[in-house]
């Protein structure tokens, strides 16, 4: 019983769904939405200084993941709501103080980086994150996911005939054709839509089922190699062909001959896809830190290393795209649709070593 109660408590549903950590949460994707929009527009002292604020605000959260498992960081961070629930007013006043430290250190680092750099400089250098930080969330993806099919039970040989492999294609292009007709079409009559809106998804299937089918192929031999475990590796490849084939949805639908500016459900999907990489960021960061013998990623603090990179990741956005839009006509679309690219190269580069290591006792 300790040992299940140990791994609830390093869960990561556990660690998101804690009053000390929820608020957290909230407020990173209400700074991320405002800022933006205060950089876009230019308004006010904090439109101009977004990306020194996004900086900011990192890397105090990787000084509060730090300090969090002393005494001093579990009193002060340590928020709870008594079996009140959340939506309390003793709950909001807590919350409230369990982030002021953050607020007051992220004030201090914005004076101090402010005197010691122009912020045409730190704009510069938060743009240039913006591709390692994509390859980051690459990463997060693969080895997240890998994490979560190793704990599956099972001791079934790898399917690897013709008929399998043109079975997962199907599958996977039926799984995408409702979502290509809600985010493609908007979810109205398809026949209402011109040629060139056709053609345009016609090559987004024939590009997804050809990376399935190609991938399928490629590594065929090395999930039979995993023996009893081949079929957690069809499932693994299975898993990471989607999540790559998703993000090329994402960048397809932002093709400015399909739409003109960002709206409401792209942003949407942005702060979700953010949760996602957080959530299997902190995840690993818990196996690997028990792993390891290294308690400062273990436990609550790796939710607010996932936040510091949640403000990372949304500040070189931000930054790009301003960036972007002053040198040139791109806009967000285009640099999301880059980032939502480069996210799923990475997948389907390291998928064939990725699919290697559920042989393995342990991650290099």
């Amino acid at each position: 019983m300790g040992e299940i109660g140990e791994k609830r408590g390093n869960s990561f549903f556990m660690t998101i769904l804690n009053p000390s950590t929820l608020s957290h949460l909230i407020i990173l994707l209400f700074n991320t939405s405002l800022l933006y929009t205060l950089m876009k527009y230019e308004l006010g002292y904090l439109g101009t200084n977004g990306s020194l604020i996004f900086l900011s605000l990192s890397i105090s959260y990787v000084i509060i993941a730090i300090i969090i498992s002393s005494r001093l960081g579990e009193m002060i961070f340590n928020v709870k709501d008594d079996g009140e629930g959340i939506f309390t007013k003793k709950y909001f006043i807590k919350a409230s103080i369990s982030i002021a430290p953050a607020v007051v250190i992220a004030i201090l680092l914005f004076i101090t980086l402010k005197y010691l750099f122009e912020i045409k400089n730190i704009n510069y250098f938060m743009s240039s994150l913006f591709i390692l930080l994509s390859i980051g969330q690459g990463l997060s993806l693969v080895f997240g996911s890998l994490m979560f099919i190793e704990k599956r039970d099972s001791v079934k040989q790898s399917k690897v005939s013709k008929h399998n492999i043109a079975f997962r294609t199907l599958g996977l292009i039926m799984i995408f054709i409702p979502l290509v007709w809600w985010f493609g079409y908007g979810a109205e009559n398809v026949s209402e839509s011109n040629i060139k809106v056709h053609i345009l998804w016609f090559l987004f299937f024939l590009i997804i089922s050809s990376i399935s089918y190609l991938m399928d192929i490629y590594t065929s031999n090395i999930r039979k190699n995993l023996g009893d475990k081949g079929h957690l590796g069809d499932l693994f490849m299975s898993v990471l062909i989607f999540s790559s084939c998703w993000h090329i949805l994402s960048a397809w639908r932002r093709n400015t001959w399909l739409v003109d500016s960002v709206d409401g459900l792209m942003l949407i999907e942005e702060g979700v896809l953010m949760i996602i990489t957080i959530f299997f960021a902190v995840t690993s960061m818990i196996n690997r830190g028990k792993k390891r013998g290294i308690d400062i990623f273990g436990g609550g603090s790796a939710i607010f290393w996932g936040i510091s990179f949640g403000y990372m990741y949304a500040g070189s956005i931000s930054s790009l795209t301003i960036l972007s839009e002053q040198l040139t006509e791109s806009s967000l679309l285009q640099t999301t649709a880059i980032g939502h690219i480069i996210t799923a190269l990475v997948i389907l580069l390291i998928l064939p070593f990725s699919i290697k290591k559920i042989n393995q006792e342990e991650e290099e």
